[in-house]
């Protein structure tokens, strides 16, 4: 039985990332459809066709130029931005863990205060926080001559000032969604058991609290995801980096197969942690 359920399984997500490819289709072709600013209903279509057979006979996809291969050239560029954003989330996670857990353990009483705060940083735009970051490493610079990270990418890459760039906004976020979850889970009842029973309330947070806030921050972080690989479009430019979202925004060719390489994969991936998920809640009732 549980091998029909696992067929089942896999051909509902072949199915599931035919269609989601198919609607990436959709969108990488739409400028065809008002092309010229006149409706080209036939032509939009002729469009889709075209890419559909390109992209399931394997046939040749070209830069913007129109003259080199796509490949492999797209899959440095998806390695070097999804480390890039691996890392940035890491960070923004190990953050936010870290205002999270001091907040609830040292200052519990003014935690109304800490969230309060933390939505008056956030409702600053991203925008302004690169730009404040990059001033700031620039004006340390002038005035003592240490360079504390690489502003833009000309002959050294840069790294280190991007990281903090993309995960200090999204860790904001992401800390006050970690309190709202753990202020959840203690109000539980075998919560309230195990504070009738004398345990100290760190031992509750680490051993009960944290736990079984894994699946809630696993459903947020999609929409973290999303956030983050917008956000990375703009790191590109502010930092002169040619990655993935950059070189996806030059022609129909790369947008159709950056967006199919960040689909599938994460796709996947939540898609199986849903069913693991769903699978341990069954054994547990």
């Amino acid at each position: 039985m549980k091998g029909i359920n696992m067929v089942k399984r896999l051909f509902l997500l072949i199915v599931q990332c035919l269609v989601g490819v198919e609607v990436l289709i959709l969108i990488a072709v739409f400028p065809e459809l008002f092309k010229n600013l006149t409706f080209n209903g036939s032509q939009y279509l002729q469009a889709v066709y075209d890419l559909n057979i390109k992209l399931f006979t394997f046939g040749d996809f070209l830069l913007w130029d129109q003259k080199n291969s796509v490949f492999p050239v797209i899959f440095y560029k998806y390695m070097d931005s999804m480390k890039m954003l691996g890392l940035s989330f890491l960070t923004a996670c190990l953050i936010a863990f870290i205002i999270a857990y001091v907040g609830l353990i040292f200052f519990k009483s003014k935690l109304k205060y800490i969230k309060s705060f933390l939505e008056i940083l956030e409702s600053i735009p991203d925008l302004m926080i690169i730009l404040l970051l990059q001033f700031a490493v620039i004006i340390v610079y002038k005035k003592t001559g240490i360079k504390l990270a690489q502003v833009v990418t000309v002959r050294e890459e840069a790294i280190l000032l991007p990281v903090i760039s993309l995960s200090v906004p999204i860790s904001l976020y992401i800390t006050k969604v970690l309190i709202h979850y753990i202020e959840e889970v203690l109000e539980k009842h075998y919560v309230m058991l195990a504070k009738a029973k004398g345990f100290t309330f760190s031992y509750i947070l680490n051993v009960h609290v944290l736990r079984n806030i894994a699946d809630g921050m696993f459903g947020t972080s999609k929409m973290i995801f999303w956030s983050m690989l917008s956000t990375l479009l703009v790191i590109d430019y502010l930092f002169n980096m040619n990655g993935l979202l950059r070189v996806m925004l030059t022609a129909a060719d790369p947008f159709i197969i950056g967006c199919i390489l960040i689909f599938i994969p994460f796709f996947v991936v939540y898609r199986i942690y849903e069913w693991v998920s769903f699978e341990n809640r069954k054994d547990t009732q």
